[in-house]
């Protein structure tokens, strides 16, 4: 089923399941990812409130994005539903780009893009959506099933910040034959 932003749309935050809420008005509530601990302190005291014009942006960038990787429907939707929550109400975070690669092309990405990480003395790469663009390091979501690193597996939509210069945009395969090659 897809789904689109409307102005019937209310966030909220559940102290129950101690997580940011989207009401979506028509019987179904998206619960976000991140617990109560990685978003800051109005997110946990807001009331209900609507799902913005902004929010309704960042949302369609992220669902546009996501259509590059080849992940279920319903799963674009949660990547794209957790990129808005942690562009709006995560805590500023560290980055820990020591589990990653550096590259020598060092581009600003933009948001919602999808970029691989190369993991540390691994030939494993990752798939990330990039969800809020700093000067020197950006807030990505993981964008697969998981991921290990030496000190925590990462699960789908977890977030990590990394330095810019770890992130390297995604390139789909393609069937390329072996006449394409030779040239």
């Amino acid at each position: 089923m897809k789904i689109r932003p409307d102005d019937q749309w209310r966030w909220y935050f559940d102290h129950e399941h101690s997580r940011v809420m989207l009401d979506l008005a028509n019987g179904m509530v998206f619960r976000s990812h991140f617990p109560a601990k990685m978003l800051t302190d109005y997110a946990m005291t807001m009331k209900e409130m609507s799902f913005s014009v902004d929010d309704a942006a960042f949302y369609y960038a992220f669902e546009e994005h996501s259509r590059r990787i080849n992940i279920a429907p319903a799963l674009r939707t949660e990547l794209a539903l957790n990129g808005v929550v942690a562009f709006r109400f995560m805590k500023p975070q560290m980055p820990r780009s020591w589990h990653f690669s550096p590259f020598s092309l060092v581009e600003k990405p933009e948001h919602g893009e999808i970029v691989q990480l190369r993991l540390q003395d691994s030939d494993t790469e990752a798939l990330f959506m990039v969800v809020e663009v700093g000067d020197n390091a950006s807030l990505c979501l993981l964008a697969q099933q998981k991921l290990e690193l030496n000190d925590r597996v990462m699960s789908f939509c977890d977030a990590i910040k990394v330095m810019n210069d770890r992130l390297l945009p995604y390139i789909e395969l393609t069937q390329v034959s072996v006449y394409d090659r030779a040239i």
